[in-house]
This record gives structure tokens, C-alpha cells and sequence, in this order.
């Protein structure tokens, strides 16, 4: 009969070839030195969901999403793409337990040293032009009657396209829809604003793989899309209305280099898309 001290060592066997196993079946993952230095996080984005890359950079492969709240665990980090997020502004990206990268600017974490881990080689980006179509896409068929910034509007951020109510809003190029956000000073984003009204009215933000985002103001109604929500160029996303700061239907479209969408990173809606071969009357 096996004594209480040989049964104590064979338990511990028992636990020590089970924690074997789950390491070789998540290969993925992190060596068992990166395991033993993890770290716990949690998701802070202000409400928003956080995608998860296959490797440290906004333009890779987008494999999964986390809800405001969740918890990770961080094996090791990477260097990638500066982001500027809700907790900080970095380069560094998190490794979770799964495989999958998040940016730390979006993660509450302790301040503790973890291990270094090499991220993927990056994919190339598409041309303007691929199989699929255009990378990008004017959001309605109309001319522009208010430009970016101009001198009788200095805090225009963005170029108003007008066009007749209920005209489809398209989203100008492929991404995750951010937000989508009633944004009145009065009222409600169900009736037509005015002067006196500020804000967006009903609008939608998409973020591209590059973290470029756009914006859509002054929608007639609740957008059909939700957050979370993946597009593509050329989608409808919702109908022009008169909603918000407006005093005729129209789109007012604005363009970021960054997400979320401020003001510093705000930039010519026509140039940009000019840049991106797409014309704008």
C-alpha cells in the first residue's frame, strides 16, 4: 500500500503533467516562462469594443472582440503602431493567453514588467483598387457645399454634402462600426435640429484597419447599423436627415487620422479622399 507521502507525490505529478498539456495544446500562446509572468487586465474603452489582432498592428487581421469590462491576461508584449486610447497613448501591444494582440492604450493594468514577445510580420495594405472594389467610396452622390475649416467656419471639422432626405449614407470605406450615438443639445435626434440645436444628431463612426475613422452626422433616423458591426465599402449605414446642428438635410462628413475621432486629429474630408482617388464635385 502506497504511503500518505508517496500518494502526496504522485498528486503532484498528476497536476504538474496536466499543466504540460494545456501548455503543448495552446501552442499559440506563450512559453511557460512568458505564462508564469502574466499579467491581469481590464478592458477600459469607454463603452466601446475592443478587437483583438492576430498580430500588433490596427491593420492586422481582426480575430476577435472584447466588451468593456472583460477581463485579460497578459503573457508578454510587442511593439506596434502607436494607438491613443481611454488609459494611455503607446506603441506597446498586449499578448493575451489566447494568441490574440490588443493595444495597451485600452488596457487597465498593474505596473508591472512583462516580457517581451516579437509580433508577426505585418500584412501589406490593399490598393485603393482590389478585387472586392474600391478601398474607398464617396457616402452619398451629391456636391459638397461646405468645406473643411474655411475661413467663415474656422471649427468646421469636417465637408457637408448636401442631399434630399432619406438619400442612402454609404460608408466610405471598410471597418468596425465604433459608435453610434444620438447627440443633441435639446430634443431628440427624431425631429430636424436647428440653429439653436447642437451636436450631431443621429451619427455613425467607423474605424478602419489602419485606424482610420470616419463620421456620419445628421441622420433622419436610429442608423441601421450597431457597434461592433463590420462593413464594407459602399454599405448603406443609415439615411440623410436634418437632425442635430442643421438647417437643411444633409451629410456632414468628417474624416480622422485616429480613433477616437478629436478634433487635433481631424483632417480635409476632400483632400483625403482626392488622395484616395475618389472625386468629390
Amino acid at each position: 500500500m502506497p504511503t500518505k507521502r508517496n500518494r502526496r507525490r504522485a498528486s503532484a505529478a498528476a497536476i504538474a503533467g496536466l499543466g504540460l498539456l494545456v501548455g503543448g495544446l495552446a501552442t499559440v500562446t506563450a512559453s511557460p516562462a512568458e505564462a508564469a509572468s502574466s499579467v491581469s487586465g481590464t478592458v477600459s474603452t469607454g463603452g466601446l469594443v475592443l478587437n483583438v489582432r492576430k498580430a500588433a498592428k490596427t491593420a492586422s487581421k481582426r480575430i476577435g472582440t472584447l466588451q468593456e469590462g472583460a477581463k485579460v491576461s497578459i503573457v508578454c508584449q510587442a511593439k506596434g503602431n502607436r494607438v491613443t486610447g481611454t488609459v494611455r497613448t503607446t506603441d506597446l501591444w498586449d499578448r493575451l493567453s489566447d494568441g490574440g494582440y490588443v493595444s495597451d492604450a485600452y488596457i487597465k493594468r498593474p505596473a508591472t514588467k512583462l516580457p517581451v514577445c516579437d509580433p508577426p510580420k505585418p500584412t501589406p495594405s490593399r490598393s485603393t483598387e482590389g478585387a472586392a472594389g474600391p478601398a474607398w467610396v464617396l457616402p452619398v452622390p451629391a456636391a459638397m457645399n461646405s468645406a473643411f475649416r474655411t475661413p467663415q467656419r474656422p471649427t468646421h471639422n469636417g465637408m457637408d454634402l448636401a442631399a434630399a432626405k432619406e438619400t442612402p449614407i454609404r460608408a466610405a470605406h471598410s471597418g468596425v462600426v465604433m459608435r453610434v450615438l444620438c447627440q443633441v443639445s435639446i430634443g431628440t435626434c427624431d425631429t430636424d435640429g436647428g440653429l439653436t440645436v447642437s451636436g450631431c444628431g443621429w451619427f455613425v463612426e467607423i474605424r478602419d484597419a489602419d485606424g482610420v475613422t470616419t463620421r456620419y452626422c445628421h441622420m433622419v433616423r436610429r442608423p441601421s447599423v450597431v457597434p461592433g458591426q463590420t462593413v464594407t465599402a459602399g454599405d448603406v449605414i443609415g439615411q440623410v436627415g436634418s437632425s442635430g446642428h442643421s438647417t437643411g438635410p444633409h451629410l456632414h462628413f468628417e474624416v480622422h487620422t485616429a480613433f477616437p475621432a478629436t478634433v487635433e486629429n481631424a483632417v480635409d474630408p476632400f483632400l483625403f479622399l482626392k488622395a484616395k482617388g475618389v472625386a468629390v464635385k
